[in-house]
């Protein structure tokens, strides 16, 4: 009898699980919603001495290129960023710009144009893009 309650109990917290709204609700974004129950949140970072900084422009600008094809989102997810380091990054212009989003990707451009951005420099002080997406995976 204590078995048959136990199971009855799952079955009922199963049922009023499924009932409940999800975690994650996307209200709207670049593409029409797909199913709610499928929105996940996926963050990362390229990485304090992984970050490729490619050179831009004039040698004041540099960008990097986001690969977050392991968050398997099936559309074009909503994106924010940042840009983390030990010094100087609070000078940087662009940090939340996200240009060219895809399900597996984005392009972040950085530039100072006061000072201009040594790649160098940028390594030194362990700059990386931290970044979090919310999409559809189904």
């Amino acid at each position: 009898m204590m078995k048959t309650a136990i199971v009855i109990l799952l079955v009922v917290c199963s049922i009023e699980a499924k009932k409940k709204s999800p975690k994650v609700k996307i209200i709207n974004g670049e593409e029409d919603n797909s199913k709610q129950d499928c929105a996940m949140v996926c963050s990362g970072s390229t990485g304090r001495t992984t970050t490729v900084f490619q050179d831009f422009s004039d040698g004041k600008n540099v960008f990097v290129d986001v690969d977050m094809s392991e968050c398997g989102f099936t559309k074009i997810p909503n994106v924010v960023t940042s840009v983390e380091g030990t010094s100087h990054h609070w000078m940087v212009h662009g940090a939340s710009s996200v240009y060219g989003t895809t399900s597996t990707g984005f392009r972040v451009y950085l530039n100072n144009n006061d000072a201009g951005l040594d790649k160098s420099q940028l390594d030194d002080n362990l700059w990386n893009i931290e970044w979090v997406a919310v999409g559809f995976t189904c």
